[in-house]
């Protein structure tokens, strides 16, 4: 923390504090211990690391660095951004309020359960709220998103919001398409502190076209699968069952489809399990409710029936039926 509450109530910063003065957490009301040093910047802590867990989330001096430096930062274009406020109503310290916006910063993995319940808090609090992460890798100019990161993704906006951890820059990464069930198509752009809000306002709601992967990609995919090793693989064994080659799979298989977004499953292998169901007059919706596993997201919830739906008509027109 790199805030707390001296015994007049006045929240200090840690950079200003005094270590002969007591200071407190605001939401249990412990008293913190101001730790200072040559490596680590000044920030509060709980006397027992049990305290902390309930009440503000553990940081990582990566984290503390961040979250000062965009503070720092915000503050040349906004004199009423604050930095940890105590929003008492939700029992809640968002990392920074910047006008309408809470900004959180989070780099380190935490449940879909806890993002969505820290967001609900937020929101109830009369905020939007904005996760950033860290940058995610890039590789063979696609770009690899952990659990984490695709849980921050705002679906609406197909979009994700990153800080440069080195240089502190605030990175939109926009029109997202997931390829795979973490690889991703982005278009990745900084954003200029002094737009940041107007960014914010001018966000839109993005639309995307109905791609395909390509023959390459589709082939490198069953290669996967055979290397696992297993006869368990349920691609191979929609194959066989099916008695498709390769190549009738690349021209089969591979849509991608806008709901891909919210599906993890790779599109081969839920395009495979809708042709089966067709081959075998199954009803579709049942056996792809079955087999596709999901993206979540801290922002926003969705109806996954309506995705199965919308996906189903999407895949028949494509193929004629």
């Amino acid at each position: 923390m790199l805030t707390a509450y001296n015994a007049q109530l006045e929240q200090i910063f840690a950079s200003h504090a005094n270590k002969k003065e007591r200071y407190y957490c605001p939401v249990c009301k412990a008293p913190l211990i101001l730790k200072t040093g040559i490596r680590k910047a000044p920030h509060f802590a709980h006397f027992h690391h049990g305290q902390a867990h309930v009440h503000h989330k553990g940081e990582s001096i990566q984290h503390r660095q961040c979250k000062s430096m965009l503070y720092q930062k915000l503050q040349t274009i906004d004199s009423h951004v604050k930095l940890e406020p105590y929003l008492s109503e939700v029992a809640q310290i968002p990392d920074i309020i910047f006008k309408k916006w809470a900004i959180e910063i989070q780099f380190s993995p935490i449940g879909i359960r806890k993002l969505r319940e820290r967001t609900r808090g937020l929101r109830d609090a009369g905020y939007q709220v904005i996760w950033l992460t860290s940058q995610p890798r890039q590789r063979n100019g696609q770009y690899c998103l952990s659990q984490l990161q695709q849980q921050c993704i705002i679906p609406s906006h197909r979009t994700l919001y990153c800080i440069d951890t080195i240089q502190f820059q605030l990175i939109c990464l926009s029109g997202l398409i997931p390829l795979s069930h973490n690889t991703f198509h982005v278009q990745s752009a900084m954003i200029p502190i002094s737009k940041f809000g107007a960014h914010l306002e001018a966000m839109p709601t993005q639309s995307c076209e109905i791609r395909k992967l390509s023959t390459s990609q589709i082939l490198n995919y069953i290669q996967q699968c055979r290397r696992k090793n297993s006869v368990l693989d349920t691609t191979l064994s929609l194959m066989y069952q099916m008695r498709l080659t390769d190549i009738q799979v690349t021209k089969l298989t591979g849509y991608l489809f806008p709901e891909q977004l919210y599906i993890q499953t790779h599109p081969v292998l839920w395009q495979l399990v809708m042709l089966s169901a067709l081959q075998t007059k199954q009803q579709i919706e049942p056996a792809l409710y079955e087999k596709i596993k999901w993206r979540y997201f801290a922002i926003e919830g969705y109806d996954k029936r309506q995705i199965i739906h919308q996906v189903i008509q999407r895949y028949l027109k494509l193929l004629h039926l």
